[in-house]
């Protein structure tokens, strides 16, 4: 018999989570133009939950082809701050919708007293 998860609603309001952002506006153009495009909307969806880049925790990132990552990973590293790198996973999915390069899930700490309930 497996136990059952429980989730702890204070953790949930100490987190913002911001699965499956994909590109818009520059589908079907290069990975760098479409991880540009991501990474800035995750920059202002992160400020709107009360945190920052600075404060991801983990990220997951989908890329169609893993011969890619060196171009995905030079918009990355551009992005994020001289304080390092936060725990990332990469995987291939040849399945991303039509015309995407790149899908970025993140999670990050909301800073203290934000969004709290």
């Amino acid at each position: 018999m497996m136990g059952q998860a429980k989730v702890d609603e204070t953790l949930l309001a100490a987190a913002a989570y911001l699965p499956g952002q994909v590109a818009n506006l520059t589908r079907g153009a290069s990975v760098t133009a479409q991880t540009n495009e991501i990474l800035e909307r995750i920059d202002d969806m992160l400020l709107r939950e009360g945190t920052d880049k600075s404060e991801i925790i983990l990220a997951n990132i989908w890329l169609r082809d893993l011969a890619s990552f060196e171009e995905m990973n030079g918009a990355w590293d551009a992005w994020m701050p001289n304080s390092g790198t936060p725990r990332r996973a990469t995987f291939e999915d040849k399945n991303l919708p039509p015309m995407c390069a790149i899908r970025i899930d993140v999670a990050a700490s909301r800073k203290s007293g934000a969004g709290q309930i």
